[in-house]
């Protein structure tokens, strides 16, 4: 199977929209919902999801994306009460790859 082969299964396979920027592997996982707290210099964004509430480790180099699609500086620009989609991989804790603002 050549890596386009590869790549077009793994996009027609996600069970969620795929991420903007982030790279998609076959570990990448998403989950959305209202942001409940954040807290950048911690590097921890907790969002209260379906599932409950759940806590995000959140490197320095993450890829954050307001409603529009531009580029935010940080996690910094995320506030309480806003729905995001974060796409991650479980490493040690949920590490987010990208964060999408939805509104």
């Amino acid at each position: 199977m050549t890596a386009a082969a590869a790549a077009l299964l793994i996009f027609t396979a996600l069970p969620f929209p795929p991420p903007k920027v982030a790279p998609v592997t076959d570990q990448t996982k998403c989950d959305w919902g209202t942001i409940s707290s954040v807290d950048p210099q911690g590097g921890k964004l907790i969002v209260a999801t379906a599932a409950g509430p759940v806590t995000f480790l959140v490197p320095a180099n993450v890829v954050v994306l307001g409603a529009d699609g531009q580029s935010l500086p940080s996690v910094s620009a995320l506030k309480p009460g806003q729905r995001v989609r974060i796409y991650y991989l479980v490493d040690h804790g949920a590490r987010p790859t990208e964060i999408d603002v939805l509104e």
